[in-house]
C-alpha cells in the first residue's frame, strides 16, 4: 500500500516540476521558491553524498572550537585548532556553500544575512 501512495505521489510531482538545473551529480538541486519538500529530499541526499558530517551542520549548528582564557570560553584561532576541529569548522562553511549554490537569485538574497547553514 505504501508503495502504492509513493507511486501515485512521484506521478503527481513529476508533471509539476521540471528541471532548469541542478539535476547533476556535482551541482545541488535548484529551489526556485516552489515545491520546497521536494527540493529538501534532494538537498539532504545531496549534502549527504558530498560529506556525511556536513549534515551535521544544519542540524546542529556550526562547530565553534574553543578554549578557556582567564575563566572564560573564547573562540580558537585557525592556526591553534587540531585537525579535526579544523574539518568540522570547515563543515559548516562547506554547507552552506551548498546551499546557497543550490538557491536560485531570488531565494539567494533572502538568506545573505545567515551567518550559518542552520540558519539557512
Amino acid at each position: 500500500m505504501k508503495v502504492a501512495q509513493d507511486h501515485s505521489f512521484s506521478k503527481r510531482v513529476s508533471k509539476q516540476i521540471t528541471f532548469k538545473e541542478g539535476a547533476s551529480l556535482n551541482r545541488p538541486p535548484l529551489c526556485e521558491g516552489e515545491h520546497f519538500s521536494f527540493w529538501q529530499k534532494r538537498m539532504k541526499i545531496f549534502i549527504q553524498s558530498i560529506d556525511p558530517g556536513a549534515r551535521n551542520a544544519i542540524v546542529k549548528g556550526p562547530f565553534i572550537s574553543s578554549k578557556e582564557v582567564n575563566g572564560e570560553l573564547v573562540p580558537k584561532e585557525w592556526d591553534e585548532m587540531k585537525d579535526d576541529e579544523k574539518r568540522k569548522v570547515q563543515d559548516d562553511k562547506k554547507t552552506k556553500n551548498i546551499l546557497n549554490f543550490g538557491l536560485s537569485s531570488n531565494e539567494f538574497f533572502h538568506t545573505t544575512k545567515c551567518k550559518s547553514a542552520k540558519e539557512i
